[in-house]
Formats: structure tokens, sequence, C-alpha cells
């Protein structure tokens, strides 16, 4: 499994522009979502707080709890 941190720089890139990520939230906990990887290495977007991962279709976040995947380890929360 890929992991966000572990994709060299040149293969890594944002799951959506970063204008349009910080305007979307968690539909669950209204929190801000972090690009991610599921376990195949396909994009999500991360609900930390939730501890859900959002699938993204063709560019397109799903934004469905039900569609969300459970994350087990998802990491510090980030300081602002």
């Amino acid at each position: 499994m890929n992991r966000p941190d572990t994709v060299p720089a040149p293969e890594r890139r944002a799951v959506l522009p970063c204008g349009l990520r910080s305007t979307l939230r968690c539909p669950l906990s209204g929190d801000e979502l972090v690009d991610g990887l599921d376990e195949a290495g396909r994009p999500t977007l991360v609900s930390r707080s939730a501890h859900l991962a959002y699938p993204v279709r063709d560019g397109v976040p799903i934004l469905l709890i039900h569609e969300a995947s459970r994350v087990t380890a998802p990491g510090p929360a980030p300081r602002g």
C-alpha cells in the first residue's frame, strides 16, 4: 500500500485542487478533509476526526457516509 508520505514527490499529487478541497467538509463531523490513498492506491479524502475515508472517483469526491470506509490509524490531527 502506498501511503501519501512514502510516494515519491513527482508521483504524488493532490486529489483535488487546494482551493476546492479546502471548501469541502466531512458530512459526519464537519471537519476538514485531507488527501489520502486507499489500500489499492486510489485517491480518497480522509476525515481524521470521524476516522472515515471518502472515495474520489474520476476526480469527483463521493461525500456520502455510506460510501466511506473506516480508517483505523488516521494519524495526528493537523496543527494550525
